[in-house]
């Protein structure tokens, strides 16, 4: 006769074994599907490393010591030509950097804007280095370098003005842009969207909108950071705030399977702008 502790474990022995073979087939399934992740990643990974060792186009560029860099050598300050032909400007001193810590030579190739991409993905050159904006279309044709400057645009008041601390003290003021340029969309938009109550005062340049603020003619003035940077050293008087309304960043564009030489762009990027080196380019040039 079985004592009814006896028969408690008896009558519930047999109904945990289904439900310990249900659980133990699932820990199996989600094993094989770590298993199939962890595989996948370790493959990306692998081709990755693989793809970057194998690029054809540093192994180029290591066998003729040469890297090819293109640009439109027509806007200063980035880039343009002297009267001896010889490249100059903010560019070009960064793509010579670029080559000298690599230990090799720098070639400049002039082409004109619109043909950048095209020459670059023909094989004419390794580098597009030009203040080539972002541009989300083509990150599936080119590969871009982490950004080296943003080129977009700044709320600009006399060094004097207290009053503006923000583009909410825009409100009843005069702000100087340039018709037709980011400038002028952006105050249209704090205007319409943000509901300041601004007036624009529009101007043929981003000189003449910062050559009127200091006049007096305005109180503010919102143009893109080239021109503010190069007004505010020469002649001055002017102050900008540091955050950015907009951003265009200017990067570096490489042909797609030049993985290993996007690498080498971007760690070096990294390294001049914790060296300070483009903080002092940027110094230089405006």
């Amino acid at each position: 006769m079985l004592e009814a502790g006896d028969r408690q474990v008896q009558s519930g022995a047999a109904a945990p074994k289904h439900k310990r073979s249900r659980a133990t087939g699932m820990r199996w399934v989600w094993l094989l599907l770590a298993l199939c992740c962890w595989m996948l990643a370790l493959r990306m990974i692998i081709s990755t490393w693989f793809c970057a060792r194998t690029d054809p186009c540093w192994e180029r560029i290591q066998r003729d010591g040469v890297v090819r860099v293109g640009m439109d050598a027509t806007y200063a300050p980035f880039e343009v030509q002297d009267e001896t032909g010889r490249f100059c400007g903010y560019d070009v001193e960064l793509a010579r950097e670029l080559a000298r810590r690599w230990g090799l030579d720098a070639e400049f190739i002039n082409i004109h804007f619109d043909g950048l991409y095209d020459a670059l993905l023909a094989g004419k050159c390794d580098l597009l280095v030009s203040a080539l904006p972002y541009d989300p279309t083509m990150t599936r044709d080119v590969l871009y370098s982490p950004s080296y400057l943003n080129a977009g645009l700044l709320l600009i008041v006399r060094e004097a003005e207290r009053d503006i601390r923000s583009t909410s003290g825009l409100a009843g003021r005069k702000v100087g842009v340039e018709v037709g340029a980011a400038g002028h969309l952006e105050a249209r938009r704090l205007r319409e969207q943000e509901r300041i109550p601004l007036e624009m005062v529009t101007l043929p340049t981003s000189r003449k909108v910062l050559e009127a603020l200091l006049a007096g003619e305005t109180d503010a003035g919102i143009v893109d950071s080239i021109s503010a940077y190069r007004f505010g050293r020469d002649p001055g008087g002017i102050r900008f705030f540091e955050e950015f309304l907009t951003d265009e960043q200017y990067v570096i564009a490489m042909r797609p399977h030049s993985g290993y030489l996007w690498k080498r762009v971007a760690d070096e990027l990294v390294r001049m702008d914790k060296e300070g080196f483009l903080e002092a380019l940027q110094d230089r040039w405006f």
